[in-house]
């Protein structure tokens, strides 16, 4: 639990527009001396500390996920935000949904997974092959998890190119900042919304007349005392995978050429170790965290982080500031690939935590191992790299120059 008084430092606004550093800096301002605050211009209280953290994602019947009371969802956007959401609702219907859900990502389907994600990105990568100069986001981290999830999820090759398409309208980042959408929402990323809906209804009337070894067959034939998921709930399902889960899985493949440039030494090592690449994308998901922040409405009136807070209001915890927290991470602004004990929170925690968390980790195993074969070194184009955010969170673009073996 935090504490305040009346003599502690007032907080400061965060900067417009601040960069990466300025975030960090920011962070470690309020984590010191507010880290627990109600922001008027944000109208939401702001949580800061690793600890504070995880008393948010611990307690989901006080900091509740459901926001449907406060922003209903309009017509448009129910395929993303229906009731088969498991990030989007709370006990006591969260945890049947979950063990539904996590009955289709079988043993064996996760063991194909890494032979199939090799053949992938090998196909990715041939993409570019003869090219000096590659943009590491569009190119690959961006087509390979949505590549890797279209298979997994056993989209007919002839559509994989057209599945593509609809996620790459309904990922733009001007349709996912809902609930402030575009003026033009209906007329751009609505019907690519519909079309891919009326394209995994076809799938899963298919695959519950004849089931295959694939994850929408396994979401059909998922069982718990009787009740199976309804078509509706399936295709949330899908649909959260190829947002949450998809973002994820990009950032991570990005940020890995972003912090392996800026630490040489680091990079050095894995290549010449390569046992130490899972602890270096731990390392890396600490250290740039796909996600800055997780948002909850408060269901009661609580003061269990040492604030008196009132139902309804609006919580925003921040994972990046969680994962620089010094009392939980030694020296946490350095990049430290042989950390001990390094229990970021960059998926989540509690309830709520990623269910593609293990794909991601996979993805960015597979790919670094084959980026390090493929590329005997990288530099990259500073000048050029363009973030959807000032924060310096998500490439957009980042082109490198590399230099094959």
């Amino acid at each position: 639990m935090t504490q305040t008084d009346d003599t502690a430092p007032q907080p400061i606004e965060l900067p417009k527009g601040a960069d990466a550093q300025g975030l960090l800096d920011w962070f470690a301002h309020m984590r010191k001396h507010r880290p627990v605050f109600w922001d008027e211009s944000r109208q939401a209280w702001q949580v800061f500390s690793y600890r504070d953290y995880l008393t948010v994602t611990t307690n989901p019947l006080i900091f509740s996920s459901d926001f449907t009371s406060v922003f209903p969802v309009p017509p448009e956007l129910a395929l993303l935000m229906g009731p088969g959401t498991v990030g989007g609702i709370d006990p006591p219907r969260h945890a049947p949904l979950r063990k539904l859900v996590s009955q289709a990502f079988t043993p064996r389907r996760i063991a194909l997974l890494e032979s199939q994600i090799r053949e992938i990105t090998a196909a990715t990568l041939e993409q570019v092959r003869g090219q000096e100069r590659i943009d590491i986001a569009s190119d690959l981290a961006y087509p390979l998890p949505v590549t890797v999830i279209a298979k997994l999820l056993g989209v007919p090759t002839e559509y994989q190119e057209k599945f593509r398409e609809w996620v790459d309208i309904i990922l733009s980042n001007e349709g996912m900042e809902y609930p402030n959408l575009p003026d033009d929402f209906t007329e751009t990323v609505g019907p690519a919304i519909a079309e891919w809906a009326d394209f995994l209804y076809g799938q899963i009337a298919e695959k519950r007349a004849k089931p295959v070894d694939d994850l929408i067959s396994g979401l059909c034939e998922a069982e718990l005392d009787g009740r199976r998921l309804t078509d509706e709930e399936t295709v949330n399902i899908v649909a959260l995978l190829l947002t949450a889960g998809h973002i994820s899985s990009a950032t991570l493949l990005s940020n890995l050429f972003l912090v392996l440039e800026e630490n040489p030494r680091a990079q050095a090592e894995l290549r010449a170790d390569r046992s130490l690449i899972p602890g270096a994308i731990e390392e890396t998901l600490r250290y740039r965290s796909p996600f800055n922040c997780i948002f909850r409405i408060l269901n009661e009136d609580t003061d269990i982080l040492g604030e008196p807070m009132r139902k309804g209001q609006m919580v925003i915890a921040w994972i990046a500031s969680a994962n620089r927290d010094p009392e939980i991470f030694t020296d946490p602004d350095t990049f430290d690939i042989r950390r001990e004990s390094n229990k970021h929170m960059a998926f989540g925690h509690g309830i709520h935590h990623c269910l593609g968390a293990f794909l991601a980790r996979l993805e960015a195993k597979v790919f670094l191992n084959m980026v390090f074969d493929e590329f005997k070194e990288f530099r990259i184009d500073h000048d050029a790299v363009e973030f959807y955010d000032p924060d310096q969170l998500t490439a957009r673009h980042l082109p490198v120059h590399v230099v094959r073996g």
